[in-house]
């Protein structure tokens, strides 16, 4: 997995890294207390705002992140800066849903986002509804996390070590904690990966930060040879920045995985605290990975596509050869890398574990069963669902951008019956599995059609604002009698919210 520029002090290094990985996940099943949900998915409802606020940097911090963000740098320009706005609009979302599904988490012992929805909405056509959506979108995430690790292995190998090598090597790696310790072992090796990528990062400032004289000679360069990249963006890009906005920072506040890391918060005010410290990370991040696809687009000119997603572990090749501080920087950020896409592929596949086993076989062949069967039963079907997406990742055929913005197109379809499921307490079930149904037929129809991206916006922030619409509008004809503010449809959400 390294380039040979890396040399045996970078094979070292990432031997060094799995193994810490490894040991966690030993240490993690030693710390858990018995094999029941709550325990294994949510690490027994006990992560304190440190490990909370870690964990959630290195789950939104991807592979998308280290080798999406800056490929579409490259094939975008200039423009794409506007992606530092994104990462903040998660934040934004995050605090306008977490304090209350928290708190009903505590007093209902959720472990799946579709808990949240039986409780509030007592409707098992809608849990199941967007319960398939859930499973759809965070496949396709895990999907893009196999294919970066195929990419950052051929990147940083210089193409000794196959694409295919990589997807398959560190997938194991991860499925081999994960089994052993669970949410616990997930949260702890965040930590560690989350200390990583801010090690990275400072590494990436140290290669990639140039002087205005530099940084004015690469934009004269790609003025003249592409100036489609300097230019100010039109009317159009920008609608479709404002779109992004809205299909990043909606779509992000749901991941499945974020959602089970407000349940397992050891209180709200850790939660608050975790969230709080999330803010500045979007600077700090996305900062340096844009320079790095800008960069690019003069030592690397040429790559067209999907090959745009290999810019940072080619940057990576080609300064760790050229000083020992560059090379120092380097190896930081390619271990920043294999941490960010380990540590958000380990997450996702965890919730999705959970989902099949709590919210499809526990409502059907596994009914009634005890929480210590259905624990075993997610770990069985990580694995089937896992070697499914291996034999899809191995032969790539989408960029890692496309692949992120499919995933939030089908996201945002389910943010309505978690915002306003909290916070209007006249949204009904009919409403919300309506609008659900909508937005998602917009969001497919509108790319078949002549009319896809109106005016710059995305298929599915069209199909968003339909679902908003259908959900109040028939919300209204069937509303129940309406309550008081701390009240909702489900008797039972009375007490929580």
């Amino acid at each position: 997995m390294i380039a040979p520029a890396f040399g045996i002090t970078g094979l070292v290094a990432v031997a060094v890294y799995i193994a810490a990985l490894l040991y966690v996940g030993l240490a993690a099943k030693r710390a858990r207390k018995n094999e029941s949900m709550g325990e294994f998915y949510l690490a027994g409802r006990g992560l304190g705002p440190f490990v909370l606020f870690a964990t959630l940097y290195a789950t939104q911090y991807s592979g998308n992140s280290f080798l999406g963000y800056p490929g579409e740098a490259y094939r975008l320009g200039f423009a794409w800066i506007m992606s530092a706005g994104f990462m903040t609009a998660i934040i934004v979302a995050y605090l306008a849903i977490a304090p209350q599904l928290h708190r009903a988490s505590k007093a209902h012992a959720f472990v799946t986002p579709g808990d949240w929805l039986d409780h509030r909405f007592a409707s098992p056509p809608l849990t199941l509804a967007a319960n398939l959506v859930f499973v759809a979108a965070i496949a396709n995430y895990l999907l893009a996390q196999l294919m970066a690790m195929g990419h950052a292995v051929a990147g940083l190998s210089g193409g000794a070590i196959p694409y295919w090598v990589g997807v398959i090597a560190l997938t194991a790696v991860i499925l081999v904690y994960e089994t052993m310790g669970g949410m616990r072992a997930v949260a702890w090796t965040d930590a560690v990966q989350g200390g990583l990528l801010l090690v990275g990062l400072g590494g990436v400032f140290a290669a990639v930060l140039p002087t205005p004289a530099h940084l004015g000679a690469v934009t004269e360069w790609v003025a003249a040879a592409a100036p489609a990249k300097v230019a100010v963006p039109g009317w159009t890009l920008c609608m479709t920045w404002f779109s992004t906005l809205l299909l990043v920072g909606l779509s992000g506040s749901v991941y499945p995985q974020a959602i089970q890391r407000i349940y397992a918060a050891r209180s709200t005010r850790a939660l608050k605290r975790g969230i709080s410290i999330m803010v500045v990370m979007p600077l700090v991040t996305m900062v340096p990975l844009f320079l790095v696809g800008i960069l690019g687009l003069r030592e690397l000119s040429g790559l067209e596509g999907i090959a745009a997603d290999q810019v940072m572990p080619m940057m990576l090749t080609m300064w760790a050869g050229s000083t020992p501080w560059l090379y120092a920087a380097a190896l930081a950020v390619m271990l920043a890398v294999i941490a960010a896409i380990m540590s958000t592929a380990d997450s996702v596949l965890l919730t999705l574990s959970s989902i099949i086993a709590k919210d499809f076989m526990g409502k059907t062949v596994l009914k009634g069963a005890p929480d210590a069967t259905l624990t075993r039963a997610g770990k069985f079907s990580s694995w089937a669902v896992i070697g499914v997406l291996v034999t899809i990742a191995v032969v790539p055929r989408i960029t890692l951008w496309g692949l992120t913005e499919l995933k939030m197109e089908m996201l945002l379809q389910v943010w309505p019956m978690f915002l306003l499921g909290v916070h209007w307490t006249r949204l009904t079930a009919p409403a919300a599995l309506a609008g659900l149904i909508v937005g998602l037929v917009v969001s497919f129809a509108l790319p078949l059609s002549s009319y896809a991206r109106p005016f710059g916006l995305h298929d599915g922030t069209v199909g968003w604002a339909a679902n908003l619409f259908v959900c109040v509008v028939v919300s209204k004809v069937t509303a129940p009698p309406v309550f008081s503010r701390s009240m909702g449809a489900n008797p039972q959400f009375s007490r929580t919210v």
